[in-house]
């Protein structure tokens, strides 16, 4: 029906610049319309690309973790203006410094605050509170446990009076757990992954998940990585950040349901569409304008990219959102046209990220 040939040869010409492999899906209406896999999954270019190849999606993660505590949110048992110290104490002696005294946030410090990346958290794998609770609690230390290490040194800023991009969704995932009185990768099976048929998604490869999953690369495919996640900071811990793995199908379903109101194309609802529409709504106008992917017209929502500006040439529509991943796995959902567009790849600091393009081939080639 569509004429996909432009965006297949843009996706072998990344194979040819260096990338190792990578693969890329469609979906309108719900529904998918293109699936295309180039290049190798190994090193030794024994396995070509599949679609069931598992890769770990990095900050993609974002997203899903952001539609998990917006169920809460819809439901009653969460509030966007509810103070972190309500679910987590220890967030009430946070503190930030000002003119070099301590000034402790008590409440102010609220849930809001971590979908929208402001409540002055960082983002240091290697602090100093992490390493000595990973030292105290061993290889075993929780979710919850390293989450209370975050605000054991001061914050950046005062909570809601600037961006940086941190750990806030790894504490929203804690605050998910504590709402819900289940382990988060347990919720999101449970009220995401299984309803939307996505089996191959979790935060602890199994066996045969690492035979299926991609080599990882520096350097556009100069250095091979071990199959690791540096997020996941313990054998325990499931970073609501960065922590989950995915395949091209599985991450595709969750990136159709949600360009589509929320809906899958078989009926299963996860969010409200007026839900997904306040996750893609703009947030703290100037704190990501124009800063994402350097790609011009966006802002930051409730954890995701958005657009406020559709420019010249063949782009997505106000309200498009969605993320990235640190090893290059890329998300964008437009429900103004029902579009989604999933980007798989095992390459970390590839030099030229391929999204804008991708984007303009995707939306000139179903002509919207």
């Amino acid at each position: 029906m569509y004429d996909f040939s432009k965006l297949q040869g843009y996706l072998d010409s990344l194979i040819q610049s260096g990338v190792p492999g990578c693969s890329a899906a469609i979906y309108l209406h719900g529904e998918p319309v293109f699936s295309y896999c180039t290049g190798y999954a190994d090193q030794e270019k024994t396995r070509p690309t599949a679609p069931d190849d598992i890769y770990y999606i990095y900050s993609c993660t974002k997203p899903v973790t952001v539609a998990a505590a917006m169920q809460l949110v819809e439901q009653g048992k969460l509030g966007l203006d509810d103070p972190v110290c309500r679910y987590l104490p220890e967030y009430a002696d946070a503190y930030y410094l000002q003119d070099g005294a301590p000034v402790t946030v008590g409440e102010t410090m609220t849930v809001r605050h971590l979908f929208t990346m402001s409540a002055g958290l960082d983002y240091d794998l290697t602090s100093e509170p992490i390493r000595t609770a990973q030292e105290r609690y061993g290889s075993g230390i929780t979710t919850r446990q390293m989450v209370a290490a975050f605000v054991q040194k001061p914050l950046l800023f005062k909570p809601g009076t600037q961006m940086q991009y941190s750990f806030c969704h790894d504490v929203l995932a804690v605050i998910v757990e504590i709402v819900s009185g289940k382990h988060f990768g347990e919720y999101l099976r449970e009220q995401i992954f299984t309803p939307l048929g996505m089996s191959d998604t979790g935060f602890f490869p199994t066996k045969e998940h690492f035979a299926r999953m991609a080599d990882q690369y520096q350097k556009a495919g100069a250095v091979r990585r071990e199959k690791t996640n540096d997020f996941q900071l313990s054998a325990k811990y499931e970073s609501g950040g960065a922590g989950l793995f995915s395949t091209l199908t599985d991450y595709g379903r969750f990136a159709a349901a949600m360009s589509c109101g929320g809906q899958a194309a078989d009926g299963t609802r996860i969010l409200k569409t007026e839900t997904v529409d306040l996750i893609r709504t703009p947030q703290k106008p100037g704190f990501g304008e124009n800063n994402w992917y350097c790609m011009p017209g966006y802002e930051y929502g409730f954890g995701v990219r958005t657009r406020i500006i559709r420019s010249g040439g063949r782009c997505s529509y106000p309200g498009e959102f969605g993320w990235d991943g640190a090893a290059g796995a890329h998300v964008l959902m437009d429900p103004t046209v029902q579009v989604a567009l999933v980007y798989m790849q095992h390459d970390h600091d590839c030099p030229h990220p391929p999204y804008a393009r991708l984007q303009e081939l995707c939306y000139e080639t179903l002509e919207l």
